[in-house]
């Protein structure tokens, strides 16, 4: 018995079935890829935000979250990126903060060991090293004492708008811990204030189809991570 393949017709009627699942699948499977995305994004703004929070409990001590454009010798303020340092601040009160600002300092590393006392200490000395990668803070006000900060990898087609978007003359994302876990109203953490709080929304660019979250930080500092666009009977809805 002679087996008999495919005729003319028969092939483009595959081909026409393999083009309707595909143009169904493929839009479908970039959605799923920029939802993941999204998430990933928002869930790194939230884990930089519950250690700012841990820390600032287990330190006794101001802990600031700040969103920062880059992660190198260029970085500033932003309301928008999705990179992020962890910075520990005293306030102005005794003693003061000496500490430098991680603006165009985020790739610094702290003098070893980081965790040294606040005022900056006259010895050991700091030094720098042309030959490490990042650089050694020169002096104890030039490290910006980053205690944490996230992965530099990016997230295409995902936007990331903070409110507040300013503290004070400073455009960008700033959200203080005081030592109880609360959150402070202003940049350097003098003025606790209850109706302070403050929103991060994790969302695709314009165009792109995916799922949206948000980081809400209320004003007892509590960390909620949500989806906006889930109905109000949903334990995860905003």
């Amino acid at each position: 018995m002679r087996e008999r393949g495919f005729n003319l017709i028969e092939l483009l009627i595959v081909l026409v079935i393999v083009g309707i699942v595909m143009s169904i699948a493929v839009p479908n499977l970039q959605s799923q890829i920029v939802s993941a995305r999204t998430r990933g994004v928002a869930e790194s703004i939230q884990s930089g935000l519950l250690l700012a929070r841990s820390e600032a409990i287990r330190r006794n001590a101001l802990m600031r979250f700040q969103l920062v454009s880059t992660m190198d010798a260029t970085c500033a303020a932003s309301a928008t990126s999705r990179l992020w340092v962890v910075t520990q601040f005293t306030g102005v009160t005794s003693p003061a903060n000496t500490r430098g600002e991680p603006w165009a300092r985020c790739n610094i590393k702290p003098y070893s060991p980081p965790d040294h006392e606040e005022p900056c200490p006259t010895t050991p000395a700091y030094t720098v090293d042309t030959a490490s990668n990042p650089p050694t803070a020169a002096s104890c006000t030039a490290d910006p004492f980053i205690a944490y900060q996230s992965s530099t990898e990016t997230a295409a087609s995902v936007d990331v708008s903070a409110t507040p978007s300013s503290v004070g003359s400073l455009a960008g994302l700033v959200v203080t811990f005081g030592p109880l876990g609360q959150l402070a109203a202003n940049y350097d953490g003098t003025t606790m204030q209850a109706a302070t709080t403050a929103t991060i929304s994790v969302g695709p660019s314009s165009g792109v189809e995916g799922r949206r979250y948000r980081v809400q930080v209320n004003a007892n500092g509590t960390v909620r991570f949500c989806n906006p666009d889930l109905d109000s009977s949903n334990a995860m809805a905003c």
